[in-house]
C-alpha cells in the first residue's frame, strides 16, 4: 500500500456537487456593526433578550465577519487571535496531537470546555490527547478547526463554568457557534500565503451559498478547501551532521528530521437549514462532513557510530535498533531459521561484540549475523500519516403551543474518525525482510444525542416575566480502536534472545553481561494497534434540568439552574448554578457573579485509551519507549492506577459591568475555578530490568523493550483564578470613517493543590502550572472609510516555563506579535485584501545551553540532539511571519 500523495485535487470539484444534507434553530442576527454590549445573546441563557452587556455571566461575541479577517484556516487559531484565555500550541512531533489540536480555555483542559453548534453539543475527536502540554494530556475533546470559519455567523464565548445549564464538560465555559442562514446568493473568498522564510505554501478556497427552498424553508451550504504546505524551524541532528562528512555516500539526509507544521490537505463542509410549518412549528437541520490528510516526521534514527567527534568533542553512537541481530535458531542448520521471540540464537565463534566495528554499514548477505544498517545505510525518519473523516447531523421539530411554551425536540450523531498509517520504518522484530509501510489501526467515537427542550415566560408580578426552561438529554458515546495490519503490531522473532556462541559459550558484552537481542517490537515509531488493546467501549447517560431566569426589578436579575444526571458506569451526579446581575447606575454600570458546580465524568475513550511511542532523550541515540496504558490495564495497577472517576469543579466569579456612553463597554471579571479528582496523565514510570519479568509475567508484550509507562489519573486537584478584563469602543466620524477598537486582558494562574507524589511527579506539577503564559493581552483596531478597510492587531504573551524529566527547565521571554489586515472593495462584487500575520516575525527564545535548562545545543548544528530550536510548546507558534493574499467575491 502507498500513501505518498495527499488528497486528489479534484475531489473538492466531486464533494461540492454532492454535499451531504446535513443541519439550525433561529438565533438572533449577528452583525460586525452591532453597538458594543448591545448583541443578543443565546448562550447561557435561555432568554430571548438577554445582550451581552445584560449578562450575568461574562460573554464574547464575535461574528462571522471577524473571522474571516485571518489569514488561517484553523478555527483554533481564530479563536486564538480573539479571546486571551484561549490558547493553542503547534506540536511539532506530537503523534495524534500535531494532526488534533488541544486548546485551552482559562488554563484548563480542553474537554472541559463544551463546544456546541447551534446550541447543540459538537462531538469529541476521536483522538485523546497524549503527546499534548500537561494541561491538555488525557483529554477528550471536539475538534474546532473541523469547523470553517466562513460556515459560521457568530461565535459566542462564554467564558463561566456551565454545567448545570448544558451537561459535563462546560467546566471552563462554552463555545457555541452558530452556522449562518442568510439565502442571498453566493459568497466566497480564495486566500494564497506563505511564511517569510519561504516555505509552508498555503492555499485556501472557501464557498457559502445561501438559498431559498420555496416559500417557507432555506438552506445554506458552506464548503472549504485548504492545502497548507509543511515548514522546518529545525536543524539537522548533530550526530547525522557528523555522520554524513565522515560518510557522505551511505545516503545520510541533509535534514534528518523536521520541526514545523505537518502538511496538510482538507475539505470541509457545512449544512443549515429549514422550513417553516406555520402555526409558530418548523424544523430545521443541520450537520457537516469533513476529510483530512496530513502528514509529520518522526524522529531519525542514526544507523553506525560515528568515528570521530564534532567541533566540540562530542561522538554519537547508532540507534539501538542497528544493533545485530543472530538467525540460527537451533544451531544446527546455516541460514535464516524460523525461531520465536524469548528463543536462544547463535552466533559464530568468532564473533565478539567488543570488536565488532559499528562504524561500518553492514550488507545484508551474511547468513547468520544480520544488521537493519543494510537496509537504511544512512539511517531513516519515520513519516506519520494521519486521517481524519469527521460528519454529523442533526434534526429537530421546535415552536410553540398556543399557551405560550416553547418546545424543541431534536436527535444528533456525530462520528469522528483517526486512522493512521507510517512508511520509511520497519518492524524490527521481525528482521530485514519487515514491511516498510504499516496500517496502524483507527480511533472511532460516535455519539448520539436526543434532547427535549421547553420554556415558558412566567408573568409573576417581576419586571420581566421569569423564563422557567427545563428538559432531558439521553447521550450515548462508544469509542473503539480498530486493528491494524499484523506486522504493525507483531512480535517477531527477533527480540529477548539470548547470544550464545555456536561452541554454546556465552557472547558477552563489554561488561561481562550476557548479550542479548532486543530489538523493538511493533511498527518503529508508532507500534500498530493489536488484539490486546483493540476493541470497543461505551456508556449512556440521561439528564434532566432546570433553569429558572428573570429580571426581579428593572436593575435586579437572577439565574438559578440545576441538573440531574445518571451515567451507566459512573452512577449519578447533581449540578447547580446560581447568578445574579445589580444595575447600580441603569444602563451605566452593573455588578455580576455567579456560583456552580461541575461535572465531567471520563470517556470512553479516557478509560481504555493505549498507544506505544517513541522519543529521544538529549545525548541518547536510543529511542525511549513509552506506553500509556489504559488504567484497567494489570500493568498500570501494578505501577499504581486506580480507576479514573469523574472530576468535580466549584468555581464562582465576580465583576462589573460599565457603559458610561454610547458605543463604549467595559468589563472586569475575577473567577476562581477548583477543580477535584482532576484527569491528566501521570508522571512517567521508568521500567527497571528488575521490573520485566513482572510485566513479562502480566501479559505486556514489548516487556523487554518498553523504557517508560504513564496512564491517566485522577491524583491531583488544581485551583484556576484570574482576571478578565474587555473593553469595546465603537465611534464613526463624518470624513474620517469609523473607528471600532477592542482591548482584552487575562490573567490565569492555576495551582495544584493536592496531589499523590508517587503519581504526579514535580516535575508534572511545574508543567500544569508553568507551561501557560499567566498574561495576556489582545488590541485589536478596526477602521472602515468607503471601499477600504483595515485591521491591526497586537497580542502580547507572557512569560512561560517548560520542564522537563531531570528536572530541567527554562523560562521563555514575553513576546509581542502584530497581525494587519487591509481590503479594498472594487466593486459590490469582489474585493481585495492583503495582510501578515506576525507581521516583525517573531520567534519565540531559543533553547539555552545554560546548566539546568533544556541544553545541550551544539555548535555544529546550532540545535538540540534532536535538531529542534525553538519550543514548540509556544503559544504563538515557532514558523515566523506570515503573509497572505485574499480575493473575495459575492454574487
Amino acid at each position: 500500500m502507498k500513501y505518498k500523495g495527499l488528497i486528489s485535487r479534484s475531489a473538492i470539484a466531486v464533494s461540492l456537487c454532492s454535499s451531504m444534507p446535513v443541519l439550525a434553530q433561529d438565533a438572533p442576527l449577528q452583525t460586525a456593526a452591532a453597538e458594543p454590549g448591545q448583541t443578543i445573546i443565546v448562550t447561557g441563557t435561555r432568554r430571548t433578550d438577554r445582550t451581552v452587556a445584560e449578562s450575568p455571566t461574562p460573554i464574547d461575541v464575535y461574528s462571522g465577519v471577524e473571522l474571516q479577517k485571518q489569514g488561517t484556516a484553523d478555527m483554533n487559531q481564530v479563536i486564538q487571535n480573539l479571546v486571551p484565555s484561549f490558547s493553542v500550541a503547534r506540536y511539532a512531533i506530537g503523534d495524534g496531537s500535531s494532526f488534533v489540536r488541544p486548546p485551552n480555555l482559562r488554563g484548563l483542559a480542553p474537554d472541559q470546555t463544551l463546544v456546541m453548534i447551534n446550541g447543540k453539543r459538537m462531538h469529541r475527536s476521536a483522538l485523546v490527547q497524549i503527546g499534548a502540554n500537561a494541561q491538555s494530556a488525557g483529554a477528550h475533546s471536539a475538534d474546532l478547526a473541523q469547523v470553517p470559519a466562513i460556515a459560521v455567523r457568530a461565535v459566542e464565548v462564554l467564558r463561566d463554568g456551565a454545567s448545570a445549564q448544558y451537561g459535563s464538560d462546560a467546566i471552563a465555559g462554552v463555545i457555541n457557534m452558530t452556522l449562518r442562514d442568510d439565502t442571498d446568493g453566493i459568497s466566497g473568498y480564495a486566500r494564497y500565503g506563505q511564511f517569510y522564510r519561504g516555505d509552508g505554501e498555503d492555499y485556501q478556497l472557501a464557498l457559502n451559498g445561501g438559498f431559498k427552498l420555496g416559500d417557507s424553508g432555506f438552506i445554506n451550504i458552506s464548503g472549504e478547501y485548504v492545502n497548507a504546505a509543511k515548514t522546518s524551524r529545525g536543524v539537522t541532528r548533530a550526530g547525522a551532521h557528523l555522520l554524513a562528512q565522515e560518510q557522505p555516500t551511505i545516503g545520510v539526509p541533509a535534514l534528518a528530521q523536521r520541526y514545523g507544521n505537518p502538511a496538510m490537505e482538507s475539505y470541509r463542509f457545512f449544512v443549515n437549514g429549514g422550513f417553516d410549518l406555520g402555526d409558530d412549528s418548523s424544523v430545521y437541520f443541520f450537520g457537516n462532513y469533513g476529510h483530512s490528510f496530513q502528514e509529520e516526521s518522526f524522529n531519525y534514527r542514526q544507523s553506525v557510530n560515528t568515528s570521530g567527534v564534532d567541533i566540540e568533542g562530542n561522538s554519537f553512537g547508532k540507534n539501538g535498533i542497528f544493533n545485530d541481530y543472530f538467525t540460527d535458531f537451533d544451531n544446527t542448520l546455516p541460514g535464516i531459521q524460523t525461531g520465536a521471540a524469548g528463543g536462544n540464537v547463535y552466533a559464530p565463534n568468532d564473533y565478539e561484540v567488543t570488536t565488532r566495528d559499528y562504524t561500518q554499514v553492514a550488507t545484508c548477505s551474511d547468513p547468520l549475523v544480520q544488521n537493519w544498517s543494510c537496509v537504511y545505510p544512512g539511517g531513516f525518519t519515520p513519516i506519520f500519516f494521519g486521517k481524519i473523516d469527521d460528519i454529523s447531523g442533526t434534526v429537530g421539530y421546535k415552536g410553540k403551543l398556543g399557551f405560550g411554551l416553547n418546545y424543541d425536540i431534536s436527535g444528533s450523531y456525530g462520528q469522528s474518525t483517526l486512522r493512521y498509517t507510517m512508511n520509511g520504518t520497519m518492524n524490527p522484530s521481525l528482521g530485514i525482510t519487515s514491511p516498510n509501510e504499516f496500517y496502524l489501526g483507527k480511533l472511532e467515537q460516535r455519539e448520539t444525542l436526543i434532547n427535549a427542550d421547553f420554556s415558558y415566560p412566567w408573568e409573576v408580578g417581576f419586571a420581566s416575566p421569569v423564563t422557567i426552561a427545563f428538559g432531558g438529554q439521553y447521550f450515548r458515546e462508544s469509542y473503539e480502536l480498530g486493528l491494524g495490519d499484523a506486522a504493525s503490531y507483531a512480535i517477531g522473532q527477533y527480540t529477548g534472545n539470548l547470544v550464545f556462541h555456536q561452541d554454546g559459550t556465552p557472547v558477552l558484552n563489554a561488561d561481562g553481561s550476557q548479550l542479548s537481542v532486543t530489538l523493538p517490537v511493533g511498527a518503529n515509531g508508532f507500534p500498530g494497534y493489536g488484539p490486546a488493546i483493540a476493541g470497543e467501549s461505551s456508556r449512556n447517560s440521561k439528564g434532566l434540568y432546570i433553569d429558572i431566569e428573570g429580571d426581579v426589578t428593572e436593575q435586579l436579575s437572577f439565574g438559578i439552574a440545576g441538573r440531574y444526571e445518571h451515567l451507566s458506569d459512573f452512577g449519578n451526579s447533581t449540578t447547580g448554578k446560581f447568578s445574579a446581575r445589580y444595575a447600580v447606575v441603569p444602563d451605566i454600570v452593573a455588578l455580576r457573579g455567579t456560583v456552580a458546580t461541575g461535572f465531567r465524568a471520563p470517556t470512553p475513550g479516557q478509560v481504555n485509551s493505549s498507544s506505544i511511542a517513541t522519543g529521544f532523550n538529549p545525548g541518547n541515540p536510543n529511542a525511549i519507549e513509552s506506553m500509556t496504558l489504559p488504567v484497567t490495564s494489570p500493568v498500570a495497577a501494578f505501577l499504581g492506577a486506580t480507576p479514573l472517576k469523574p472530576e468535580e469543579s466549584v468555581s464562582f466569579s465576580l465583576g462589573s459591568v460599565f457603559t458610561p456612553a454610547p458605543g463604549f463597554t467595559l468589563s472586569i471579571d475575577y473567577y476562581n475555578i477548583k477543580v477535584k479528582d482532576r484527569i491528566g496523565t501521570s508522571g512517567t514510570f521508568e521500567i527497571t530490568n528488575d521490573q520485566r519479568p513482572t510485566l513479562q509475567s502480566l501479559g505486556l508484550a514489548n516487556y523487554a523493550t518498553v523504557n517508560e509507562v504513564q496512564f491517566l489519573t485522577n491524583a491531583f486537584d488544581t485551583r484556576t483564578q484570574g482576571v478578565d478584563v474587555v473593553g469595546s469602543y465603537r465611534f464613526a466620524t463624518d470624513t474620517m470613517g469609523s473607528f471600532s477598537t477592542t482591548l482584552a486582558f487575562n490573567y490565569n494562574k492555576t495551582k495544584v493543590i493536592a496531589r499523590d507524589p508517587d503519581i504526579v511527579s514535580d516535575v508534572r506539577v511545574a508543567q500544569l502550572e508553568k507551561t501557560l503564559p499567566k498574561t495576556r493581552v489582545i488590541l485589536t483596531e478596526n477602521w472602515n472609510s468607503g471601499p477600504f478597510s483595515v485591521l491591526a492587531r497586537m497580542n502580547w504573551y507572557g512569560k512561560y516555563t517548560q520542564t522537563d524529566d531531570g528536572p530541567v527547565s527554562q523560562t521563555f521571554g514575553s513576546e509581542f506579535v502584530f497581525d494587519f489586515e487591509s481590503s479594498y472593495e472594487v466593486n459590490d462584487n469582489f474585493t481585495l485584501s492583503v495582510g501578515v500575520q506576525n507581521l516583525f516575525s517573531n520567534y519565540p527564545d531559543k533553547y539555552s545551553n545554560t546548566k539546568g535548562t533544556l541544553g545541550p545545543v551544539y555548535g555544529s548544528t546550532g540545535g538540540r540532539f534532536t535538531g529542534d530550536i525553538y519550543p514548540d510548546v509556544s503559544p504563538f507558534g515557532f514558523n515566523g511571519g506570515f503573509w497572505y493574499g485574499k480575493v473575495g467575491f459575492k454574487f
